[in-house]
């Protein structure tokens, strides 16, 4: 698992490595509708996916299946049991972006899977 850093911008762009990958990825405040998006592109800032919204515990990249993205996935966590609304600000206080490997989706996935039996 790794946290993907987020600073309080209301737009930003973030190099990150993922899985040994370099991608950008672009961050966005929408005021009007009060959400974050997300964009991925690749090394050469090519764009692989646009607007995702950020919504908490929901996989934020599975719902995709295009060339180059990220073996794993990104996730939004809630830190602190507030209420799932993520305002202008709360990332990083209340919110949570992490990366998960793709072996460790597995291992979540079948933890949630014994916990509901």
């Amino acid at each position: 698992m790794q946290i993907i850093p987020f600073k309080d911008h209301s737009a930003w762009r973030e190099q990150i490595q993922l899985s040994g990958v370099i991608y950008f990825l672009n961050f966005t405040w929408n005021a009007l509708n009060e959400f974050w998006t997300m964009d991925v592109l690749d090394s050469n800032e090519v764009p692989l996916v646009v607007g995702i919204k950020i919504v908490v515990n929901l996989s934020l990249l599975s719902m995709y299946s295009v060339f180059g993205l990220p073996e794993g996935d990104i996730v939004c966590q809630n830190i602190v049991g507030a209420s799932d609304f993520i305002g202008r600000f709360d990332m990083s206080q209340k919110f949570l972006l992490l990366y998960y490997e793709d072996g460790e989706i597995q291992e979540l996935e079948a933890l949630e899977a014994a916990n509901a039996v």
